[in-house]
């Protein structure tokens, strides 16, 4: 039935003060006939779905991060001739705003066709799974994200011939809380955790696509997408931070080979302006997909990778080497980066002003990547460049066909000394062969005179 509210007379207050309080109040808020009602939603729920808010502390979880002042209960059984009989959730607070942003949230934890869906070994479902689902309830308790594992496809004679019956987890909340899923779930689980495909396919997925988004799987936890993953932002969660980190993100797909090379371009959408980031952006080229975890920094890691930006750049060797013209943070809004793989294994990063036609070569390092046409692209964001969208269809004309640019690096000293190098190795060796071939004539003449 209705709900039953306790309240209380309050005496008027005297005539000297300014605001008197009015006679009927229900908590501290009026509850007069002519006052306005508190903002409410009523979510009417399933069996199944109310089972899952009971279920691990979710409802818990949910009321614990509620704005202040909103109130949320959940009522099994509702004698009510609309409702009949359903479970409802109803949301109450003082704030509409707050309210509907609440009901979002629970529409979100409920809803798993609007889930983020990820593929999972057999092997890792066994583990997930174990003394009853026990590590499931923890990584939705670290995470904050509904996690539902889905069984594949039972094998019948109408099935067998599918290459679908995968298992499959389905991430329920928002982008930061499915980040958070992810690398918790790649931590625990020993294969490579993939986003969900139509056709399961013991490649990796991103062998099959060229890259015209980001990865809606492989970013950081500080990375929110939009625009069918194609913007890429730091989120607000990480403004404060001096030196922000988790803002890694990785293109879906191998880069777009064209004649002179593998080429990808980003738009810079938003600067930040705060002072004191120390952070830095930086761009990743790597010959292998990338799987999750993701680093918190390219810095280091993935350690098949070249990495240029702030200033420095490093290859697979893991040595860094200051490059002063590798730093990109000094790039406006609107501001077009290019970045080419060429066939001949250099990677320069060229730019271009909304204003311009052409591209300015801003780096060329002869970084000798060995197969320009199967490299992935990797993104950090914890610089100056704080929203960037990936320009998915890149017309032929707009490609570079050259450099204009010496290379920047190594160093012109370097090269010489390195060519040098190999030059003296190359005549030490062929002396080497030499010696060798009058040593072995002169042992068969010694070998001939002792038979005759």
């Amino acid at each position: 039935g209705p709900l039953q509210f306790w309240h209380r007379r309050v005496p008027a207050r005297p005539s000297g003060c300014a605001e008197a309080m009015p006679s009927r109040c229900v908590a501290g808020i009026p509850w007069e006939p002519e006052n306005k009602r508190l903002p409410q939603a009523v979510l009417k729920l399933q069996r199944d779905e109310a089972w899952a808010l009971h279920g691990t502390g979710r409802l818990a979880r949910l009321k614990e991060a509620a704005p202040s002042g909103v109130h949320v209960q959940l009522m099994d059984m509702v004698k009510n001739s609309e409702i009949n009989g359903q479970p409802v959730l109803i949301i109450t607070g003082v704030d509409e705003e707050a309210v509907q942003q609440m009901r979002h949230t629970v529409v979100t934890m409920l809803q798993k066709d609007q889930g983020l869906g990820v593929t999972v070994h057999p092997h890792d479902i066994v583990v997930l799974r174990q003394s009853g689902c026990k590590l499931l309830a923890e990584l939705e308790l670290g995470s904050g994200c509904r996690i539902s594992v889905e069984n594949p496809l039972r094998t019948t004679t109408d099935t067998i011939h599918r290459s679908d019956r995968q298992h499959n987890v389905r991430l329920m909340g928002d982008q930061a809380q499915q980040a958070r899923a992810l690398q918790l779930l790649a931590e625990h689980c020993r294969h490579p955790v993939r986003s969900e495909e139509p056709q399961f396919n013991i490649s990796h997925r991103a062998r099959a696509c060229t890259l015209q988004s980001f990865d809606s799987v492989a970013h950081g936890l500080n990375i929110e997408l939009a625009e069918g993953n194609c913007l890429a932002r730091r989120s607000a969660a990480c403004a404060s931070e001096a030196n922000p980190s988790n803002c890694v993100v990785v293109g879906h797909g191998t880069i777009h080979m064209f004649k002179p090379g593998a080429f990808f371009c980003i738009r810079v959408r938003k600067v930040s302006s705060e002072r004191g980031l120390r952070g830095g952006t930086r761009i990743g080229i790597s010959t292998l997909p990338i799987d999750m975890p993701l680093p918190d920094t390219l810095l280091k890691r993935p350690e098949c990778c070249w990495v240029l930006g702030r200033g420095l750049v490093r290859g697979p060797d893991q040595h860094v080497y200051t490059l002063p013209v590798a730093d990109f943070d000094s790039l406006r809004e609107g501001d077009s980066l290019g970045v080419l793989v060429t066939v001949t294994g250099a990677i320069a990063v060229l730019h271009q002003r909304p204003e311009q036609s052409g591209w300015n070569c801003l780096v060329h390092w002869d970084a000798g990547v060995p197969t320009p046409a199967s490299c992935y692209a990797l993104l950090e964001l914890s610089g100056r460049l704080s929203e960037v969208e990936l320009v998915a269809k890149i017309p032929l004309a707009s490609v570079p066909q050259s450099l204009g640019r010496p290379s920047d690096f190594p160093p012109p000293q370097a090269r010489v000394a390195q060519a040098a190098a190999a030059k003296a190795a190359a005549a030490a060796a062929e002396g080497a062969a030499g010696a060798g071939a009058t040593q072995d004539a002169a042992l068969a003449a010694v070998g001939g005179a002792a038979l005759e």
